[in-house]
């Protein structure tokens, strides 16, 4: 019976097979007589079918895309809250702590973290932050400050006036070794309650109100470390502030710092959710990084990049000012440029365009006197104009620096015009002291440029004063108030008096220039500063440097101004946003008369 059924089973399988072949063969007659067959026949006009057919799905593309168009027309590109903005940044952060400031890099992410009584706008202007109001006595001395109420670090403990006296505490403790403490030399604080702080300065200082947007730190987290161990302090990879932004990762090994939003800072949530620096070891890998969408800005764009910058696509510029000036320091003690009247010469040789074109691209403004156009005691009465070679050479020669022959290096009773200029290695300044030994050659002076690392330069070279020429930028404030750099008691380390300058005519002019308060006083006193400067030509100052930033054009709420400080481009940082939406255009119908 079995082998029956099997049999059976065989025979239908076959038959089947056959069935199939019959059927496989049946359709392809079929269709070589009637399809392929009736479009061969149609060969005339086949080429004439595809045309019509590619003309009708390109006008349907066509119709879709005018659609679309007409659409958007009733739509509108709106920046919408959320995301995260990612900026790349060039070097590495330690500690984040503003008692302690570190670098621009960790400036800038103080900032984001921390508050301070008072900041900048986007004009340079003194406006509040914490304080809410302040009022300075008639004689110049007493600062009382009112703080905002309701304001809260980021772990949720209040933020009170004795979170200010003991920031301003650690920083006046010798044992803490702030950089700051020079600015709150003498200064007493008192608090009256909880939200009022008063300032008490041993003398007048007009320029004090911009001391006070330093960031304020938790006394509740640091008042039981001491001061001492400030810098090794946990707080410093932890920080808690009471800015638009709390740390979310520190992780600078990783590369990566980023900031979460503060839901409860007093102005309001930020529109960002996040706002993350990317770090990197060269200016060349930030700008990569944009171009391969790794961020949405590349921070900074230094004068050696504009070539690059023209290649990113998507991009804006935002074109800041800094109060900075480049400045040829001659270290005055020196045996050869003790000679004023060499050093007025040497500073009306140099052209400061042709220096500006070298070394910055042309981004910067030709300057000669340390007191910056628009602040109070400029004056182009002083302003110096460059000579050409032919009147150099003859000035030299008058002064007694001489040459034997031709192209030989000047000399004067066994000293010889052969300088060095010490700078930082790389970058704009470097090129810039290259550029004055290019123009110094021809006129007999010999100069080798030193380049040294940022550490190097500063404490083997500037804080012993160990250099014939210092070619470097310094910031000199919102305020005119260049005491720090040009009056004799501050020639020696840690003061700023770069080229020991000694005048009593100036000493007596940055003196009073710093206490008054009216105007036109403080203009003439600056005025007799400024020729007494010119007429002792301790510096050569070469330009003001410009600070050029830059975000893909989908970031909106960036603000170009003037800047006091790099860091100073966040002013309005909780109103940027990183993404954009479509909206409707609502348009409201005028009311029909009755």
């Amino acid at each position: 019976m079995f082998n029956y059924l099997r049999f059976r089973w065989r025979r239908s399988l076959r038959r089947i097979k056959r069935g199939t072949r019959v059927w496989r063969k049946q359709i392809a007659t079929y269709a070589g007589q009637h399809i392929w067959g009736k479009w061969r026949q149609v060969a005339v006009v086949r080429r004439f079918l595809l045309v019509w057919v590619s003309v009708l799905i390109v006008g349907l593309i066509g119709l879709t895309q005018q659609i679309q168009a007409l659409h958007r027309a009733t739509q509108i590109s709106v920046p919408v809250a959320g995301g995260t903005y990612s900026e790349a940044a060039v070097g590495t952060v330690k500690i984040l702590n503003p008692v302690l400031p570190e670098s621009t890099l960790s400036g800038d992410i103080n900032r984001l973290i921390f508050s301070g009584l008072t900041r900048y706008d986007a004009r340079r202007r003194i406006a509040p932050d914490l304080a809410k109001s302040w009022e300075v006595s008639p004689d110049g001395r007493t600062y009382t400050f009112h703080l905002r109420k309701g304001v809260k670090w980021h772990d949720g403990v209040p933020f009170t006036a004795a979170d200010v006296a003991f920031t301003l505490t650690a920083i006046q403790d010798a044992d803490s070794r702030s950089p700051l403490a020079s600015s709150w030399q003498g200064v007493k604080t008192d608090t009256r309650g909880d939200d009022t702080v008063i300032f008490t300065l041993p003398n007048p200082l007009t320029s004090f109100i911009d001391s006070t947007t330093l960031s304020i730190v938790p006394r509740h987290l640091l008042e039981s470390v001491e001061p001492s161990q400030l810098r090794e302090a946990r707080f410093n990879q932890n920080p808690v502030g009471t800015g638009p932004f709390k740390l979310k990762t520190f992780a600078p090994s990783a590369k990566e710092i980023s900031l979460a939003a503060n839901p409860h800072y007093y102005a309001g949530r930020p529109q960002l959710d996040e706002f993350r620096f990317q770090l990197y070891d060269t200016p060349d890998q930030a700008i990569d990084a944009y171009a391969k969408h790794q961020v949405v800005s590349p921070g900074r764009i230094r004068p050696e990049q504009l070539g690059r910058r023209e290649k990113l696509a998507d991009i804006i510029d935002y074109q800041f000012s800094l109060p900075e000036e480049t400045v040829l320091f001659f270290r005055t003690g020196d045996a050869t440029l003790a000679d004023k009247t060499l050093r007025q010469i040497l500073i009306r040789s140099l052209d400061r365009k042709q220096i500006i074109n070298r070394a910055t691209s042309g981004q910067a403004l030709a300057l000669t006197q340390p007191i910056l156009p628009g602040q109070t005691g400029y004056t182009a009465r002083y302003a110096l104009a460059p000579v050409d070679a032919a009147t150099t050479k003859r000035a030299l020669d008058e002064a007694g620096w001489r040459s034997s022959k031709p192209g030989a290096v000047r000399s004067k009773d066994g000293l010889r015009l052969d300088f060095k200029i010490t700078t930082l290695r790389g970058g704009e300044l470097e090129r810039a002291a290259k550029a004055i030994a290019r123009q110094w050659e021809p006129l007999g002076i010999k100069v080798s440029v030193q380049p040294a690392d940022l550490t190097t330069l500063q404490q083997t070279h500037m804080r012993p004063r160990n250099f014939q020429m210092l070619l470097f930028g310094i910031n000199v404030g919102a305020d005119p108030d260049v005491y720090s750099f040009w009056h004799s008691s501050q020639a020696a380390d840690p003061g700023l008096n770069l080229s020991g300058y000694t005048s009593p005519t100036a000493d007596t002019a940055l003196e009073a220039g710093r206490i008054k308060t009216d105007h036109q006083v403080r203009t003439g006193k600056y005025d007799t500063f400024l020729k007494a400067w010119n007429e002792d030509a301790p510096a050569a100052v070469l330009y003001e440097t410009g600070y050029q930033y830059a975000a893909r054009d989908q970031v909106s709420g960036i603000a170009a101004g003037r800047l006091a400080k790099p860091d100073d481009r966040f002013y309005n940082v909780a109103s940027w946003t990183v993404k954009r939406e479509w909206v409707e255009i609502v348009t409201l119908s005028p009311t029909p008369k009755p």
